[in-house]
């Protein structure tokens, strides 16, 4: 837990560090995870899943700040117990095959008609 360890410590000295991520709640949801997993011999993964609505679109800007805030959180957290993944709710539906697919799609029309 070494690299989340080290996430909450920066939080602690600079918390105005993240403004579009709350890194914070993500190395909460990090100890949480290890603890279960360890509980139950599994491999702890902690996915932000996230959306950048087309209907009403961030700024360039915002959304550009908030990849690079994951891209520096996943990069500083690498490597820890907790395995990080983050992925546009868009991009994970996507990956969705066989009777799921029209899960996904029905998903899709209802929030992105």
């Amino acid at each position: 837990m070494a690299p989340w360890t080290a996430m909450r410590d920066r939080l602690r000295a600079a918390p105005a560090t993240f403004h579009h991520l709350d890194a914070a709640q993500l190395v909460k949801h990090a100890f949480g995870i290890v603890t279960e997993a360890r509980r139950n011999s599994k491999k702890p993964v902690l996915v932000y899943l996230y959306a950048e609505p087309t209907d009403r679109p961030p700024s360039a800007k915002a959304a550009t700040k908030h990849r690079m805030e994951i891209e520096d959180f996943s990069d500083a957290v690498d490597g820890g117990v907790v395995r990080f993944v983050a992925v546009r709710w868009t991009e994970w539906l996507d990956r969705f095959a066989g009777d799921a697919a029209g899960h996904a799609a029905r998903i899709r029309d209802r929030f992105h008609p």
